[in-house]
Parts: structure tokens; sequence; C-alpha cells
């Protein structure tokens, strides 16, 4: 088959994925939802055509369960996104905005905006300062790593080092400060999507959306550097403006999505990984692909940790250290990663 052939279809099943995950996602929980009243629920908001079921039914689907999986599919498509981004300005398999220190980075913002700005904005004002935040911080960590001959190995070192050591801060502070308005310890290291309300689905969504565009717009830039700084340099590209634009551009991308969930793991890496492998390494179609995908991902990991929590919730970035660090394992294992 050819490879537009196979690109196409690993699409279709990505597609087909991410709706058969959605439909399990507004039926499964506490309450079962049958799929045939999940249909008549989004029938009845989405279409001039079809009528409510019960008033429960509805609350459950329409007010629970839809903000919640339109939050999970941003959250999942803009981590995967700018992980796809990332790993071809830093020609490495596996990187990914929390292993460079942007989603540590970011909690910064997201904390502050929880604390300062939810009274007068609400809790939509953690998502904006997570997003400045972290694009003010992503544009700085960029700068002082992309001068060192040892280019990605100190970017990591440095994201490394500030990761472990802001997230400290972070769970220190939300500790220390005793406000309701500010989540939990478990919030900042493992995500939680709990809280998702129709607010926060269009605040993440219109913040992350402008950072996917506005990166998969210098998915040609990112191809070119794929050849090497050299070959990049000679055909015009300047190196550092575009390592900095898209690490600040993922970054912003990544504030807004802790702001509305938290700190998730792995999401970028695995879905980036697997696209790349499957379709090939041009980011015009990398990245769009890893959108689904990792919108997938996180809603097929969101509803693991609904359903099999016995009475709570599994934090959904538990579940998908689980499920990328067997991943990680699994191809350092067959030689797939490496410098």
């Amino acid at each position: 088959m050819s490879t537009r052939g196979t690109t196409a279809r690993f699409v279709s099943t990505a597609l087909g994925g991410l709706i058969a995950v959605s439909f399990v996602a507004l039926s499964a929980g506490s309450v079962w939802i049958p799929p045939g009243d999940v249909l008549r629920v989004l029938a009845a908001h989405l279409t001039p055509f079809g009528d409510l079921p019960d008033a429960m039914v509805d609350a459950i689907v329409w007010n629970i369960r839809m903000p919640r999986l339109v939050v999970a599919s941003v959250v999942g498509a803009t981590l995967a996104g700018g992980a796809s981004a990332l790993q071809g300005t830093f020609r490495n398999p596996i990187v990914d905005g929390q292993l460079i220190g942007l989603s540590a980075i970011s909690a910064i913002g997201a904390l502050l905006g929880f604390w300062a700005g939810y009274a007068t904005v609400g809790p939509e004002a953690a998502i904006v300062g997570g997003a400045l935040v972290g694009a003010a911080g992503s544009w700085f960590v960029a700068r002082t790593a992309r001068h060192d001959d040892t280019g990605f190995g100190r970017l990591v070192l440095i994201g490394i080092a500030i990761g472990l050591s802001v997230s400290a801060m972070v769970a220190t502070a939300s500790i220390a400060i005793h406000d309701p308005r500010i989540p939990d310890v478990t919030f900042w290291f493992f995500g939680g999507l709990g809280t998702a309300t129709w607010t926060t689905a269009a605040w993440v969504a219109a913040l992350g959306g402008i950072g996917l565009i506005t990166v998969a717009a210098r998915s040609s830039r990112i191809d070119i550097l794929g050849l090497g700084e050299r070959a990049a340099q000679h055909v015009g590209v300047d190196v550092g403006v575009v390592v900095t634009t898209v690490t600040a551009i993922v970054g912003f991308g990544v504030g807004a999505t802790v702001g509305a969930a938290g700190v998730i793991g792995f999401v970028g890496l695995v879905a980036a990984r697997v696209v790349h492998h499957r379709v090939g390494p041009h980011h015009s179609t990398t990245i769009p692909v890893s959108i689904i995908v990792g919108a997938a991902f996180l809603v097929a990991a969101d509803t693991i940790g609904r359903f099999f929590g016995h009475g709570f919730e599994v934090p959904v970035g538990l579940v998908t250290t689980i499920l990328g660090g067997l991943y990680l394992a699994r191809l350092v294992a067959v030689g797939r990663v490496g410098p």
C-alpha cells in the first residue's frame, strides 16, 4: 500500500477510535447511560431534531460528561500536537512539554490564576495564567539552552531541574496556602478532569487552538530543522528564532492545559511517537494526526480511570504515566529511541 494510503487508513482508524472512546466516555460512569440515550441527548442539543430523555440523563450527559469529554479531547490534542512539534524542532524522539519543564513552569501561572484571579474572573484565570507564564518561561528555557554545543542534552537537564524544583514549590504552596480555590497536590502531579465545565472547555479550546494553529503553521520550518542546523541556515532559516518561537508557542498551549486539567504526563510523547512511526516525519501531517491520536488517548485514559475506580477516580495522569511508561520501555527495548 502507498504511503498516502497507509496514512489515510491510520487517520481513519484514529478518528474511529476517538469517536468510539467518546461514546464510551459519555455512557460509562457511576450511572450507566445507554448509547441510545446518549445519542438522543446529543441530537437534542446539537440538531433541531430529537427529544430529550429525562432530566437526570440530560444533566449527566450534557452538563457533566460532555464538558469533561471536550476538555480531555482538547488537552490531549494540545499536548500531542505540541510534542510532535518539539520532537521535530529538537530532532529527538522522546521530547515533550513535561520532559523539558514546560508543564511545571506553566503550573506557576495556573497556581497564581487560581489564587489571585478566581474571585474576580473565575477558574478560567488559571487557564490564562498558565498559558502566559508557560509561553514566557518556555521562551526563556529555549534561549538558555540553544547556544550550547550539547544542544538537546542541555535543554533536557535544564528542563528536568526546573520541572522538579518548580513542581515541588507549587505543591508546597498549594498545601501551605490552605485556599479551597486551589486544587490539591494530586492535581499538580497527575492532573484531573473532574471539575471540567463548559466554561473551562471554551477557554482551553480557544487558547489551546491558538497554540496548535500557530505551531502547525510552522511545520515547514520544523521539517527544515530536521535536515540539520547547517542545512537549515543555508536555506535562510534562523535556527535560534525557530527553536525559541516553537518552544514558546508550545508552552502557551501546554500552559492552557495545565490551568484546565493539571499536569498530565506522557500524552504527547506517546501520541507523537506512534504517529511518527505510522505516517512519517513530515510535520504538516504528523502534527494534525497527533492531535487526533492525543485526543483519543487522553479520553481513553480518563475513561479507564473513571471506570476502574470503584467509587473513586484514578487520576488521569496516573493512567497515562502507567501506559506511557510501558510504551517508552518498549521503545527502549527495541532500540527506537536515542539521540
